[in-house]
């Protein structure tokens, strides 16, 4: 039986770092739609995240303006779990796989007695330096969010 080259230990460190170095950086803007469970109709959602080896922190909501933020998520190679807390209004949990520039999984609402599910679906958003500000438009989030629990509606100022 022939024994392993040095070259052939060689190339196979070779390929697994280069598997390491390709794997999916997720930190940037992630725009996209979220479905509740028995709806027709979508609402944005608007997803900011920062990578940092295996630990995720950043925010989320309808748009870009209106963001609650989050600390302590994890990444298990292309899961995403992270949870948003809505103060005493309880808290939105995030289950997400990564593929690429997109983003797809299942976002639970608990507390106030709700316990709402949803799919989720994003993409990565191309950074510009001439993007369009969301600021001061109205966007539905479909969890009934109101300022106080850190969702204002900033085009009625609610």
């Amino acid at each position: 039986m022939r024994k392993p080259s040095f070259f052939t230990g060689l190339l196979l460190g070779v390929l697994i770092s280069a598997t390491a170095l390709c794997a999916t950086d997720v930190t940037g803007k992630w725009s996209g739609t979220l479905q509740m469970e028995g709806e027709n109709d979508s609402k944005s959602a608007y997803v900011i995240l920062k990578q940092d080896g295996n630990r995720l922190t950043g925010s989320a909501g309808p748009n870009e303006s209106e963001q609650h933020s989050f600390e302590g998520g994890k990444i298990d190679g292309n899961r995403l779990t992270f949870d948003v807390s809505l103060g005493g209004e309880g808290s939105m949990h995030f289950d997400l796989q990564v593929q690429g520039d997109q983003i797809t999984g299942q976002v639970k609402r608990s507390g106030e007695g709700r316990n709402e599910a949803a799919k989720i679906s994003l993409k990565r958003v191309a950074e510009s330096k001439n993007s369009p500000s969301l600021q001061g438009k109205k966007c539905d989030w479909p969890f009934g969010y109101s300022k106080r629990a850190g969702w204002a509606d900033t085009a009625s100022g609610s």
